[in-house]
């Protein structure tokens, strides 16, 4: 069967009925060797990935060899494996399909680590919250006298420990921890070391060593296990990801393909902002785009192709879906936007049947949780992360110990620590916890049980919930637990999702509104520089572009890359509405603005009363 057929037939397994790939997509499928891709948002680049995955699996079938695709999430991978066992294919030896921790860690961190510890048959890497809470449990037996117990532990992550292996494999430990406790820190990261436990940091130092010690070796061990490697989201590798990938790579033996959307790059948006992939400039030979969403319809992506940092002409609708005209909302405050957003998807549910049916969700997305707060105290910003490890009892528990820090206006560990001692505490709270996961419950038998620890811990028989809103938050984390949720995502409220731009990565919604309130400040010579959201952006949502380079002022030049990458992100979300929240209390020197929105086809939602 040729190329065409096999993928005639491939289509029929992974698309819709009646739909094929578009000429975009059939190019980038077909395409050999090295390439860049460029894939705009919604524009069916998993089911690419997979139909051209499945493709070389069927060319590979005879020659042994196998095909590498790395990804950054699980997600990502189930569903790439999923894809492709659904059209006839597996991702076992000699294939590789798996997140690009997996990767290095499998291929040389393990080996690296089992050379330097020779007689140690333990490897474990764990994500930075674990390794925190291991390394903390070393860090205060080791801390030096004068580390008061004040203080809070160091951030282990954050004081970048190095490994630095010699030659003849003996190794020792490099930090940016301050010089008066630097030698227990670093005690401490070596003691972890030597019992096995590593976090996906060190791995890549392991595999950087490993990969430098045995480079010529390692070339021709991969060119004979691969002939094909594909990196999907490539705009979120590391600095020294991208560098060892490129090393394994790029000498012409494998043909490496990098998909992607570097106008979606955050990885590093507050960090430098330093792009580590910018295909344009690194392959303009072979470089490809697929640039057609089916997500949207034209009025979003006219706004998006407008947001991005490089003007995005060639990005354009299929028409798949009849989205909304864009609206804009004023408001005075967060009640006001939750009235006004609420009532305009209601009649947006009256005109349109596929998006009153459509399952995704309705969100509210800002830059900072802090943006979030100021409009709803109660919204809580995510503290800890839910591990797929943990319990629903864990995360309810979890769930409530933050309820109480939020109240005491204290940190997270230091309550669970105290609530942890306190065997009363621990046993009203079980009760709560019960109650909670059952969803039989009334809020007041909950509250009263969580105003019964606080009265334990302040020693204060009337302490009562005062600075929290416990009814609207036990409701909005009610579904989580019931539905297996994720207490480390940002929350439902008022019937809304409200969460930052980087949480709502990837995701699709039916409709989305960035809130434009953000006020970023940048520190100079001791100075504060203040750059508004709306400042930044308001030229480009009126369809006004300039170039990011053509900006003289270095500091506001990199403020409006970042804010044009959020907005790009934020705005390419929503499949049918479009909205912008600006507050009235931004508008002061701005009327023309809201005049030149509504001559450049955006629409104001005003709540009639």
């Amino acid at each position: 069967m040729n190329k065409n057929n096999l993928l005639e037939s491939i289509s029929h397994k992974i698309l819709p009925s009646g739909c094929s790939f578009f000429d975009q997509q059939k190019k980038v499928i077909m395409a050999d060797g090295s390439i860049d891709v460029v894939a705009g948002p919604g524009s069916g680049k998993t089911t690419v990935l997979i139909a051209k995955c499945a493709l070389l699996m069927q060319q590979n079938f005879n020659n042994n060899k196998g095909i590498c695709l790395i990804t950054h999430t699980n997600v990502a991978v189930d569903e790439i494996k999923n894809g492709i066992k659904k059209i006839g294919f597996d991702a076992e030896y000699p294939n590789f399909v798996g997140t690009i921790q997996e990767f290095f860690n499998m291929f040389f961190a393990k080996k690296a680590f089992h050379m330097v510890q020779r007689n140690n048959n333990n490897f474990r890497v764990m994500d930075d919250d674990e390794y925190q809470e291991k390394f903390e449990e070393i860090f205060k037996f080791l801390k030096p006298e004068r580390y008061s117990d004040d203080y809070n532990y160091p951030n282990a992550s954050k004081r970048d420990p190095y490994i630095s292996i010699r030659d003849d494999c003996t190794f020792e430990i490099f930090s940016d921890a301050p010089p008066f406790y630097e030698i227990e820190f670093n005690e401490s990261v070596k003691r972890l070391f030597n019992r096995g436990i590593v976090n996906n940091q060190q791995c890549l130092q392991l595999s950087k060593w490993y990969i430098d010690r045995f480079e010529n070796r390692l070339l021709k061990s991969v060119s004979e296990r691969f002939n094909y490697v594909l990196l999907d989201e490539a705009q979120d590798t590391n600095i020294l990801q991208y560098e060892l990938l490129s090393k394994l790579f790029s000498d012409g033996s494998i043909s490496f393909q990098k998909f992607g959307d570097p106008y979606q790059a955050l990885y590093n948006i507050f960090e430098g902002n330093l792009d580590v992939w910018r295909p344009i400039e690194e392959n303009p030979m072979n470089y490809r785009e697929i640039s057609k969403t089916s997500r949207f319809g034209s009025r979003i992506a006219n706004i998006v192709k407008n947001v991005c940092v490089e003007k995005y002409d060639s990005f354009k609708s299929l028409e798949m879906v009849k989205s909304f005209s864009p609206y804009y909302i004023i408001y005075k405050d967060g009640n006001d936007l939750i009235a006004k957003y609420n009532s305009l998807i209601r009649l947006c549910e009256t005109t349109s049947h596929s998006f009153e049916e459509s399952n995704r969700k309705d969100a509210i997305l800002s830059t900072f949780h802090r943006d979030l707060t100021n409009l709803y105290p109660n919204y809580l910003k995510p503290t800890i992360k839910s591990k797929k490890s943990q319990s629903i009892s864990n995360q309810a528990y979890n769930f409530l110990v933050n309820l109480i820090r939020k109240e005491l206006d204290e940190s997270f560990k230091e309550v669970k620590e105290v609530i942890s001692s306190n065997l009363q505490c621990k046993i009203i709270l079980s009760e709560c916890i019960k109650k909670l996961v059952s969803g039989e419950y009334e809020s007041h038998m909950i509250i009263h049980g969580l105003e019964e620890v606080l009265a334990i811990l302040l020693n204060d028989c009337n302490k009562k919930f005062t600075n929290t809103n416990i009814n609207d938050l036990l409701d909005a984390y009610q579904s989580p637990f019931l539905s297996n949720g994720d207490l480390g995502r940002d929350q439902d409220m008022f019937g809304f999702y409200l969460g930052t731009i980087h949480s709502a990565k990837g995701e699709t919604h039916r409709s989305t509104m960035l809130l434009l309130d953000t006020v970023s400040t940048v520190y100079i010579d001791n100075k504060s520089f203040e750059y508004p959201t709306l400042e930044l952006l308001k030229e480009y949502l009126v369809g006004n572009y300039t170039h990011p380079d053509e900006i003289t002022d270095e500091v506001e030049r990199d403020e409006t890359i970042k804010a044009l990458k959020l907005a790009y992100v934020a705005l390419s979300r929503p499949s049918h509405l479009v909205v912008i929240g600006i507050s009235e209390s931004k508008l002061d020197g701005n009327k023309d603005f809201v005049d030149r929105l509504n001559k450049n086809g955006w629409q104001e939602y005003s709540l009639s009363i």
